[in-house]
């Protein structure tokens, strides 16, 4: 049987809490930022000809249009 003191114990509990803890935030992270730099890299683009309002992750400009067909340059905010 292996003996183990009680502070060791403790200490090897609160360890293995921490990287626990460290391991999900950082996967957390990583999703969070990895989604928000797909969402910023999308292009709104506003159809001078049929109105219709659009996305596209394409860093292309212009880009055609879904419906018309017509190439439009993306919105700039």
């Amino acid at each position: 049987m292996i003996t183990v003191s009680i502070e060791t114990f403790v200490t090897g509990f609160l360890v293995a809490g921490l990287l626990f803890f460290m391991a999900v935030w950082a996967y957390y992270d990583y999703r969070d930022r990895s989604y928000y730099d797909r969402q910023r890299r999308r292009h709104v683009h506003h159809c001078v000809k049929c109105g219709e309002l659009y996305m596209s992750t394409d860093d292309d400009n212009p880009v055609p249009c879904p419906s018309c067909g017509l190439k439009n340059a993306s919105l700039r905010f």
